[in-house]
């Protein structure tokens, strides 16, 4: 799925399905952590979630801190 920003440049965005294979989770697994407030993400104009490429990088760097 590709957004574009104000300036008209393309900005990757990846749905909930991908973004858990992305983490190595089950798609329940990324929509419960938005419902529990964990993760933020943003909405396209379906009201889906969409998760940037730097959502993604600060959701692994949060999943990181917690493996510990």
């Amino acid at each position: 799925m590709t957004n574009v920003l104000k300036k008209g440049h393309p900005v990757k965005s990846y749905n909930v399905m991908e973004a858990a294979s992305l983490f190595g989770v089950h798609e329940r697994t990324v929509r419960y952590w938005i419902r529990k407030g964990w993760i933020k993400v943003k909405r396209d104009y379906r009201n889906f979630p969409v998760f940037t490429p730097l959502d993604i990088h600060k959701i692994k760097k949060w999943r990181s801190t917690l493996k510990g």
